[in-house]
C-alpha cells in the first residue's frame, strides 16, 4: 500500500478519536445558553448569542469527530441513537443561533428542547463508554434492584449449598467477568470490532479479527492474548476499568484448554492443584478432596430421640460440629438387640454414617435394617453371624466405602456381591473363609478397592491390589 493511501486510511480514525475531547465543549456552552435564556434583562443577550454560536460550532465538530470514530465500532442500537441524537443536537444548535435571537418564551422552550436531546445523547454516550449499568454500579443495593441492575457477585454464592460435582465453570466464573468488563463494549447495542459477548452463542461466532478462541489451544486464542497484554498496549482488554485478575485469566485458559464448552463442569478430582488454590483464595470454593461425612447435610436428632437410643444401649457420637451426622456403636459391655437396630433405622435413618456392630449376636435376619441407612459410609460387622446373603443386600448402599467383616464365616461366594458395591474402597477380611486365590483375584479385578486379609492370604491380595 502506498504511504499516502495508508495516511488517508488512518487519518479519519485519528480525527475521530478527538471526539471525547471536543464533546465537552458543546455540553458546557449549550447548557449555559439554555440557562441564560431564563436570566432577566437584555444585558445578557450578547452572552446568550455567543454561547449559542460557540455551542453550535463545537457541536458540529463533536458530531463530525464522533461520526468518524464510529467507523471502528461494530455498530449497534446504542451507537445508532447516540450518533443521530448528536447530529440532531448539532443541527438544533445551529438553528438556535437564529431562533433564539430575540429571546422570550420561544427561546426558553427551544433551550429546554436542546438540553433534553443533549442529555439523551450524553446518556447514550455513557452507555457506549462505560456500559449499560454504569449509572448503577455504585448505587445502594436497593436502587440497583429497583433499576434491574443487581450485580453478579461470586461473594454471594453459598458453595455449601451447591453440588461440588456440578459447578459450571463458564456460568459461575467466566460469565460474571464477561458481564462486568467485556460486554460493556461487545453487547447488543455496541459491537466494537464486530464482536458481541453478552451471550455465549455470539462469542462463539467471533468478530472482525476472526474466532475469539481456539478450543483446546489457549495460547492460540485471541481472547487469552488480549486479556494478558500489558496495560499500556492499545490492544489490551478490557481497555478501561479493572483488568482481569490472574485467577480469572487462569480459569479462562483452563476452560479453553478443556474444549471451551459452556456446559463444562469442574471435576474436583481432575482440577489442577494450583487452580484449586486460586478458587479457594478468591472465591471461597474448596475443591480439595473431602470425606463423605464432611459433604452431607442432615438435621440433628432431638434430645428425646437420643435419650431413647441411649436407653437401647447405643453410644452415639457426633461427626460434624454443626450437623447431624452420627456414629453409633454398642455401649461397653452391652449388647444390641434386633429391636434396637430396627429402632435406630427408624429414627436415625439419614443421620447414621458410621456404624459398628462388632461381636454382636446378630445374623442375616437381624441385620436386615442395615439397608435402610442411605448415608452409611463405614460399617463394622466383625464377629457377627452374617453370610453372603446380607452382603448381597448391602450392595444398595451407594455411599458405603469401608466394610469390615473379619471373624465371620464369609467365603469366596461373597466376592460376587462385593464387586457390585458402587463406592467400596476398603475391605477387611481377616480370619474369614475366603481363599488366598479368591482374595487375590478379587483384588486384581477391583484395583480401586484395598483388600486386607491379614497374614498369609492377605499378602497375595495386597500384592494384587498394588499391581
Amino acid at each position: 500500500m502506498h504511504l499516502s493511501q495508508l495516511f488517508l486510511a488512518d487519518f479519519p480514525l485519528f480525527v475521530g478519536r478527538f471526539h471525547p475531547l471536543v464533546v465537552h465543549l458543546p455540553i458546557g456552552f449549550l447548557l449555559m445558553a439554555a440557562l441564560l435564556e431564563w436570566w432577566p434583562g437584555e444585558k445578557v443577550r450578547l452572552a446568550v448569542r455567543a454561547a449559542w454560536a460557540v455551542g453550535a460550532a463545537s457541536a458540529v465538530a463533536a458530531a463530525g469527530c464522533g461520526w468518524l470514530l464510529a467507523m471502528e465500532s461494530g455498530g449497534g442500537d446504542t451507537l445508532f441513537w447516540h450518533r443521530w441524537l448528536g447530529v440532531s443536537v448539532a443541527v438544533l444548535a445551529i438553528f438556535g443561533v437564529f431562533v433564539t435571537n430575540r429571546g422570550g418564551a420561544l427561546a426558553k422552550g427551544y433551550g429546554v428542547l436542546v438540553v433534553v436531546l443533549l442529555s439523551l445523547a450524553g446518556h447514550q454516550g455513557g452507555n457506549l463508554t462505560h456500559g449499560e449499568d454504569y449509572l448503577f454500579q455504585h448505587a445502594p443495593p436497593i436502587v440497583q434492584q429497583l433499576a434491574g441492575h443487581a450485580p453478579e457477585s461470586m461473594a454471594l454464592v453459598d458453595w455449601e449449598s451447591n453440588d461440588l460435582d456440578s459447578i459450571n465453570l463458564y456460568q459461575q466464573f467466566l460469565r460474571p467477568a464477561i458481564s462486568s468488563s467485556c460486554a460493556k463494549c461487545h453487547n447488543g447495542q455496541k459491537q466494537n470490532g464486530g464482536l458481541r459477548m453478552d451471550e455465549p452463542r455470539f462469542a462463539l461466532a467471533g468478530g472482525d479479527s476472526g474466532p475469539l478462541f481456539s478450543a483446546g489451544e489457549p495460547l492460540r486464542s485471541n481472547w487469552l492474548k488480549r486479556v494478558t497484554l500489558p496495560r499500556e498496549n492499545v490492544k489490551a482488554m478490557p481497555p478501561g476499568g479493572t483488568p482481569w485478575s490472574f485467577t480469572q485469566i487462569s480459569l479462562l485458559r483452563y476452560w479453553i484448554d478443556q474444549g471451551a464448552d459452556t456446559l463444562f463442569v469442574l471435576d474436583p478430582a481432575n482440577t489442577p492443584a494450583d487452580l484449586k488454590t486460586l478458587l479457594l483464595r478468591d472465591y471461597g470454593l474448596d475443591l480439595r478432596p473431602r470425606l463423605f461425612v464432611e459433604r452431607i447435610k442432615v438435621p440433628r436428632l432431638t434430645p428425646a430421640v437420643e435419650e431413647e437410643l441411649v436407653a437401647l444401649n447405643w453410644q452415639l457420637s457426633a461427626l460434624q460440629p454443626d450437623g447431624g451426622a452420627l456414629e453409633a456403636k454398642p455401649m461397653a459391655n452391652k449388647s444390641i438387640t434386633a429391636e434396637a437396630l430396627a429402632r435406630l433405622a427408624e429414627v436415625a435413618t439419614d443421620q447414621l454414617v458410621y456404624l459398628s456392630l462388632d461381636h454382636q449376636p446378630l445374623g442375616d435376619a437381624e441385620l436386615e435394617p442395615l439397608v435402610r441407612f442411605p448415608n452409611l459410609n463405614r460399617l463394622r460387622l466383625n464377629g457377627t453371624n452374617l453370610t453372603a446373603s446380607t452382603v448381597e443386600k448391602l450392595t444398595g448402599l451407594r455411599h458405603l466405602e469401608s466394610l469390615n467383616v473379619y471373624g465371620t464365616e464369609l467365603d469366596d461366594a461373597s466376592f460376587e456381591h462385593l464387586q457390585r458395591f458402587p463406592s467400596l474402597k476398603r475391605l477387611y477380611l481377616w480370619q474369614t473363609n475366603v481363599s488366598p486365590a479368591g482374595a487375590a483375584a478379587f483384588a486384581s479385578d477391583n484395583p480401586q478397592i484395598y483388600v486386607e486379609t491379614g497374614y498369609g492370604a492377605g499378602t497375595a491380595a495386597k500384592d494384587a491390589a498394588k499391581k
